[in-house]
């Protein structure tokens, strides 16, 4: 088991298992992001510093 101060210690996988989790991991963050789009940009949007946070189009020309 995992030390509780250290909650990310991953124990060893196999490879089959590894590949598994990070394509279910890929997967479910896409899904949550789509669903949930227009609350997550409503956020962001309405923050005052989202400024930031946002890169502004269109972009400038590039240097050279």
């Amino acid at each position: 088991m995992c030390d509780p101060t250290e909650p990310f210690d991953f124990p060893d996988l196999p490879d089959e298992a590894v590949i598994a989790i990070d394509t279910f991991l890929e997967e479910f963050c896409v899904r949550f992001q789509n669903h949930y789009f227009a609350q997550i940009h409503r956020y962001y949007h309405d923050r005052p510093d989202s400024d930031l946070h946002q890169m502004r189009l269109p972009l400038p020309d590039p240097p050279f």
